[in-house]
This record gives structure tokens, sequence and C-alpha cells, in this order.
């Protein structure tokens, strides 16, 4: 328990909280210096008022009636209920002649003091807590007059004000600390989350995720960033194991079969033309195992993302014309026909020689998979939804239950098995096709295949793919 009250003291939103809550105090404290102040002062000016009117009253009094109408009305005065006067009238000898009070010094002007120590003469309400405000004057005679009020309404005031900047401030630092408290243990309990999280990922359990409470606070869409980067990362990371699975299953056989040539070359070869022949297989044996790593290394980097940042405008017209151009002679050798119909000024964004290295792939597949007398078309057009690229044959095609399985790494048809190549051509199409979010699908050409690449009115940043 004590272990986890340390560390709710220790956080940053509760730190902050009683930042907050010291801040708060001081500028309450402030706010009531300030009003204790006005407050004291506009009661003192009052009784200043009214002691300064009651004085001119008595003078006149004395100027008129003389000393035994003046004394009359301070006896009289002094012993109103509730008026807490205190009065002391002094002949010129000094001989205290009327009064509630006796002050050892005559005082002219404002003086305060305490009735107790003054001597008090009457007024049993008085006590040593209780302070007089006075103003004491020379008569015209030469008497001293004193009148003065306590001020235990001015002590009262100050005493309500206190309370209630004391309850105030009480109140504000538990509802700080408490809501200081509330919100670090919320805080806590995502960062836990957050942290069991990572922790599970550390261990091994990559498909775990960050619960999401759908508030659309900092914290949620900060879960919501953290998943896809480990969506992200997991996608990578099986993406890697895939790779390595494939190297280890699909290379092992090219590797074998050099070995083995090597092996029969050394044990049987009678002259210098049985071991150059040996050393020519063993030669494109290391081509095409060289090629394969080529590939897989280009479709890794591709899936890492890392060249979307470097992202341009693109002619993909000027991409269908230049790979046309190249491979028009090479169907042609294979006693095929290529040819386009390719709008002009069609332009996106995107990595041109990943572009450039999509459709080469694609022209290429129809190719080498197709017989002589084939026709191939590369259209490239615009419609209401976007840019439409098409590679069409009117070979055998592919059956529709085999798709969607030959954009997979080393995946070759069974009809495919005896001819060249890796298996690798449509999987880095569907690498490429991904990093520019574009959609990729084939479809029944009838006879043969059309491979449609679709970009997006948007732009490659806009849908994502779906091949």
């Amino acid at each position: 328990m004590w272990a986890k009250l340390i560390r709710l003291l220790r956080t940053a939103s509760f730190r902050l909280a009683a930042a907050y809550a010291i801040l708060f105090g001081a500028s309450t404290l402030a706010l009531f210096a300030a009003i204790y102040w006005i407050a004291s002062e506009a009661l003192l000016e009052q009784m200043r008022v009214s002691i300064e009117t009651d004085s001119r009253t008595y003078v006149d009094i004395y100027r008129k009636g003389g000393r035994e109408q003046f004394s009359a009305a301070i006896q009289q005065n002094g012993i109103e209920a509730g008026r807490r006067r205190y009065f002391l009238l002094v002949d010129p000898g000094g001989q205290r002649i009327a009064g509630n009070v006796d002050l050892p010094r005559r005082v002219e002007g404002w003086i305060e003091f305490s009735p107790a120590s003054a001597a008090v003469a009457s007024d049993p309400e008085a006590g040593e807590e209780l302070r007089v405000l006075a103003l004491g004057q020379r008569l015209p005679d030469g008497s001293y007059f004193l009148l003065g009020a306590d001020l235990h309404r001015v002590t009262e005031a100050r005493e309500a004000i206190g309370r209630a900047f004391g309850w105030g401030l009480g109140a504000m630092v538990l509802l700080a600390v408490g809501g200081g408290a509330v919100l670090s243990v919320a805080i806590l309990r995502r960062i836990e989350d957050i942290t069991r999280t990572s922790r599970a990922i550390v261990d091994g359990r990559l498909s775990q995720r960050i619960p999401v409470r759908g508030t659309n606070d900092e914290l949620d869409r900060l879960a919501s960033n953290l998943n896809d980067m480990l969506d992200r990362i997991e996608a990578l990371m099986e993406s890697l194991q895939q790779v390595s699975n494939d190297i280890a299953h699909d290379l092992r056989t090219p590797l074998t079969r050099l070995r083995q040539r090597l092996e029969t070359a050394r044990a049987g070869a009678r002259c210098v033309a049985d071991y150059d022949l040996a050393v020519d297989r063993a030669l494109a044996d290391t081509d095409a195992i060289l090629s394969t790593f080529s590939a897989v290394l280009r479709i890794a980097q591709i899936e890492s993302g890392s060249r979307r940042v470097a992202f341009a405008d693109v002619s993909l017209s000027e991409v269908c014309r230049a790979v046309v151009d190249v491979y028009a002679p090479v169907a042609e050798d294979a006693g095929q026909s290529l040819r386009a119909e390719i709008e002009p000024n069609v332009a996106t964004r995107g990595d041109r020689e990943l572009l450039l290295q999509m459709l080469a792939n694609l022209v290429e597949n129809a190719i080498r998979h197709t017989p002589p007398g084939t026709t191939i078309a590369v259209n490239l057009a615009q419609d209401a939804i976007g840019t439409r690229l098409s590679v069409i044959d009117s070979g055998p095609g592919i059956p529709p239950l085999e798709r969607e399985k030959v954009f997979r790494r080393y995946y070759r048809l069974e009809s495919s098995r005896s001819a060249a190549g890796s298996g690798l051509g449509l999987a880095l199409v569907a690498a490429v096709a991904e990093l520019h979010r574009l959609r990729v699908r084939l479809e029944d050409n009838a006879p043969g295949l059309r491979v449609i690449v679709h970009f997006p009115s948007s732009g490659p940043q806009g849908e994502p793919s779906a091949s």
C-alpha cells in the first residue's frame, strides 16, 4: 500500500496538481491579504467618521450648555446599551470629571488602547482582549476630552474573513490533492496498460495491443498510434520470419544442386572441357541464387516503407512507354506481340524506379508464362475513380483459386515449375503496390489473364491497397 502511495505521489500528474494547488493557494493568500486589509481599513474609516461626528456633537453641547450639560450627555450616552462607547472628561487641572475609562497620559489625536490597561471605570463587557479606537482633543477652556469606540466589530469582521478564507483554502487544497490523486490514478492505469503491453511484446507476444477506451483523448490517440506502430512491427517481423523460412527452404535445393554438380565434376571429370562445363553450370546456379537473394532484399527494402519519403511526381505515361519499348523486341523474339494503348499526360506520385520495376515484372511475367502467338497489351487510362493500368494477355491464364496465392513469395503454379524463375516477380509487384497504396487484382480475360493496377484519384496516399 505504501509503495502504491509513494508511486502515486511521484507521478507527474500529481506533482502538476500539487504545483497548481500551491499556485492557487498563494493566489488565495494574496487575495485574502488584500481583502483583509481593505475591509479592515474600510471599517476603521467608518468608525473614525462616526467618532469625529459624535465628538463635534459633544463639543457643540459643551460650547452651548457648559460643562454640566456636557457631563450629563457623556454620562447618559456612556451607559446606553449596545453603543460600546468610551468617554473621558478631564478639567484643565487634570482632575477627572466624567467618563468610563481613565488614561495615564493625555494624548491628542487618534489613539488605540486596551480598556483593561486604561483602568476601565464601567462597562463590565470590556475585557483584556478588547481594543478601543479613540480621539482625544483639548476643549476651548483647556479641558481634555476623549471619545472612543471598541474595535469589536472590526475584530469580528477580520475573524469572519479569516475563517471564510481558511475554509476556502482548505477546501481548495483538499480538492486539488484529491483531484490530483484521482487524475494520477487514471493516468497510472493507462500507463500500466502501455507498460504491460510493452512487457508482453518484449516477452515475444507480438499480437498484444494497448487497450483503447474510445474517449479520443491524448492517451487514446497515443495508444492508437502505438498500436499502429506495433501492427507495422508485427508485419515486418512476420515478413522477416517468412523471408528466413523461404530462404531456408527454397534456396536449399539450388545450393544442394550446386554442391552435387561440383562434387560430380571433381569425381568424374576427365578433361578440361568437363571442368569448363561444370564451372559454367555452377556459375549459372550461382547467378540464380544471387538473383533470388537480390529480389528478396529488394522486397524487404520496399516493405520497410523507407522509400516513401522520396516520393515525387511521376509520369505514368512515360513509364509505360519505356517498358513497352524495352520489352517489345523481347516479345517479338518469343513469337509474341506486345502492343500498348497509353493515355498521354497521366501522372501520379511515387517512386519512378519501383513503378517501372512493377510494370516490367508484369510484362515479363506475361511473356514468360504464355506460349508463342500470344498477344500482350499494356493499357493506361483514366476513369471516374482514378487511373487504371492493365496488363492483358491471351494466354492460358491463372485458375481463380490460384490468383491470390501467386502474390506469395516463391509460389509457382504447377505449369510454371519447369520454367526459369524464382517465384518472386509478383511478390515484388505486391510489395510495390503496398508501398504506393495501390489496388491490384487479377481477372479472367477469356482467354488469358487481365492484371489491373488501380491508382486512386486522390493519389497513392489515398486508399489502402487491396492486393
